[in-house]
């Protein structure tokens, strides 16, 4: 420590704060790699997992299935028969009988309309089990979103990290010349403001990791359990699609179409029950009818029949009704093919040019990066460049890294969106 201080009047301009600020942050460096090998890091498959298996999702696709599947058990019974009961006690008793008619009605349906429906239920439960497919697709792609979005912050902030470290690194050659007296103390207050820079700058990453790590934590609502320091691992870079061909022609099993045109054949055996109004549902009666006056009694046997006449009602309403249902869903299938046909072909399209542009990114930008690092250090150290331009060379380093993830994250984010609108299928 004493020698250090020797040497602190050898340059005036020298900010005694920053020194030991940088040397602070040296060791910071160093323990902060150690810490993270420790840590516990939260995988993509985890993540998934702990949002799709919370008890708000799985009891709301339970409600889903059981609401469709309770229209089932609705058309896969008869409808209970009626108890008909008749009491005729005349006050002349000596005269008229007393007459007590005991019957059960049951309504009867020969046109197989209840079988229709019943199938039509079924087809129903099919649609809102896609639906309940496609809502979790969505679930799904907004968790891997939210999670490679905090990796993205997360590298980041490491990308930042190793630039406060370079300028660790350029402070040792700075310092080195202006104690040896060939450059001004200018050099060395001009990299105290590079490395100002970089603070404010790996500040405002950690704040923005923070916001995207209390997103992530939303979506399984335990907001007490955010561990900033924990940190998520993967693969930031997706890797390449499959051939569109074979994308597109698995295009009919996407689940939200698959539940639209389920609701269509829904409709139309609804539209099919309808149209067999020619034969009504009647309801057919068998009981007893009994007589008991002062001098007899008797039983007598009691039929009786009701037959709705379809004179000013033939059911055109329930007819028109499922045929316009039928009619809105087959076109928001067609239209929804569409898109979704679009949104594949312009996803492929968008992830693979990526992918191009990373790799062509690397090839020529990383190693004339490096390059001008070397560069500059020799020519700074030889005095044939000035801080200017040294400091230029490494900035453009942290500018290429910070440039790569961001290739990087927004392939990452066509991958999922691609992912989203070709899976088939994630109920639990």
């Amino acid at each position: 420590m004493a020698q250090f201080k020797n040497h602190l009047p050898k340059i005036p301009i020298i900010n005694r704060y920053f020194v030991t600020n940088t040397l602070f942050m040296a060791l910071l460096m160093l323990f902060v790699p150690a810490y993270a090998q420790k840590a516990a890091f939260l995988t993509e498959a985890q993540t998934v997992e702990k949002v799709l298996q919370q008890a708000s999702i799985q009891d709301w696709i339970k409600g889903t299935i059981n609401e469709a599947q309770s229209d089932i058990e609705e058309y896969s019974h008869w409808e209970n028969p009626t108890l008909y009961y008749l009491l005729d006690n005349p006050r002349l008793r000596d005269q008229n009988a007393t007459e007590q008619s005991y019957m059960i009605k049951h309504s009867i349906d020969l046109s197989g309309r209840r079988k229709l429906r019943q199938s039509a239920a079924e087809f129903r439960l099919l649609s809102a089990t896609d639906a309940t497919q496609s809502r979790l697709a969505l679930f799904k792609a907004k968790t891997r979103l939210y999670f490679f979005d905090v990796l993205y912050k997360q590298l980041r902030l490491q990308a930042i990290s190793t630039w406060l470290q370079h300028l660790v690194e350029l402070e040792k050659i700075i310092r080195k010349r202006a104690l040896a007296g060939d450059v001004p103390g200018y050099d060395l207050k001009r990299l105290q403001r590079e490395y100002a820079s970089a603070v404010t700058h790996q500040q405002a990453e950690q704040a923005a990791l923070h916001h995207s790590w209390e997103l992530l934590n939303a979506l399984w609502g335990d907001y007490d359990t955010v561990d900033f320091g924990s940190g998520v691992s993967g693969e930031l870079l997706p890797a390449a699609p499959v051939a569109l061909d074979q994308l597109l022609a698995a295009l009919e099993q996407n689940p939200a179409l698959q539940s639209l045109a389920k609701q269509k054949s829904a409709f139309n055996l609804n539209s099919e029950a309808a149209e067999r109004w020619k034969i009504p549902k009647f309801n057919l009666g068998v009981g007893a009818k009994t007589f008991n006056a002062t001098n007899y009694s008797d039983t007598a046997l009691l039929v009786s029949i009701e037959i709705p006449l379809p004179l000013w009602n033939q059911n055109n309403a329930e007819r028109i009704r499922y045929r316009a249902q039928a009619q809105k869903v087959d076109g928001k299938y067609r239209l929804e093919h569409q898109k979704t046909y679009g949104e594949i072909r312009g996803s492929w399209q968008e992830l693979t040019g990526l992918l191009q542009a990373i790799q062509t990114f690397e090839q020529r930008g990383q190693t004339v990066s490096d390059e001008l690092i070397n560069i500059a250090s020799i020519s700074y150290q030889a005095g044939e460049i000035g801080v200017f331009e040294l400091l230029d060379a490494y900035r453009e380093r942290w500018a290429y890294d910070l440039d790569r993830l961001d290739l990087m994250h927004k392939a990452r984010t066509a991958s999922i969106e691609l992912d989203r609108l070709t899976d088939t299928g994630i109920i639990p």
